[in-house]
């Protein structure tokens, strides 16, 4: 029971801190929890299509090519495309999505959804790995969709079709390019990989995803006011995105986004 809540606590404190830095014109709640229940309806459609595409669990253990070929075409596109999805289908059109800034919101309540239901699912072979994975895989989670959440935000805003299908075309791609390199880090530590230098790529990485997501909310409030320009309060997202990093590959069996 205790798991349970920290891991509803976890998805709820990531999704809240991205949720205030919409301050000039917040996303209804209910809208925002419709995103969360996508993102967590979309674990066992994009499990069952990872099992259809990579039926031998044994290639993880494999080569280097292999496990680059299962992170990078098959759990990166598919993890991150149902994310994805579950905004595009349930949000994307809705009259309230009309800033820069809430592609990311929605896209990090997907997020959190979908990772909730993977640390609920984690709970019960391994009841204490929620004191990791639960901060660190959820905001793994947000940090990779954040790509093509400031995408599809900044695309809502383009009335050319062929615009917003390269921009979010282009979110999409950075977004499996991250998870897949997450997850191929995880897989190689032990391997190719000494623990330090799996910590130090995956540090890099969170840092890198974190610097975007500063980035594209700073853009965002630009776009939506541009005479008001508060400084941001997400830049402390940088320090927990180090510790996360670090943590992440402390138990490579178990955490992986």
């Amino acid at each position: 029971m205790v798991g349970v809540v920290l891991a509803f606590a976890f998805s709820g404190i990531w999704v809240y801190a991205i949720y205030r830095e919409d301050w000039r014109n917040p996303e209804p709640l209910w809208l925002v929890a419709l995103a969360i229940l996508g993102g967590a309806v979309a674990v066992p459609l994009a499990a069952w299509t990872e099992g259809r595409l990579n039926p031998d669990l044994s290639l993880l253990d494999g080569s280097l090519r292999a496990r680059a070929s299962v992170a990078f075409l098959v759990a990166g596109p598919v993890e991150e495309t149902f994310k994805f999805l579950a905004v595009a289908l349930l949000v994307w059109f809705q009259s309230h999505f009309d800033e820069p800034l809430d592609g990311i919101v929605y896209a990090a309540a997907a997020a959190a959804g979908f990772a909730l239901v993977e640390n609920l699912g984690f709970l019960r072979d391994a009841p204490a790995s929620i004191l990791v994975r639960g901060p660190a895989a959820t905001g793994a989670h947000i940090l990779f969709a954040a790509f093509w959440g400031g995408a599809l935000g900044h695309a809502k805003q383009i009335n050319r079709g062929w615009q917003r299908f390269g921009i979010v075309g282009a979110g999409l791609l950075l977004a499996y390019l991250a998870h897949g390199l997450f997850d191929l880090t995880t897989w190689s530590v032990g391997k190719e990989l000494s623990l330090g230098a799996g910590r130090g790529i995956q540090t890099g990485l969170m840092i890198g995803c974190a610097l975007f997501l500063i980035g594209r909310i700073r853009a965002g409030r630009r776009a939506s006011e541009p005479a008001v320009l508060p400084e941001t309060t997400i830049e402390p997202a940088v320090v927990p995105a180090v510790i996360i990093a670090s943590e992440l590959v402390s138990q490579p069996d178990d955490i992986t986004a």
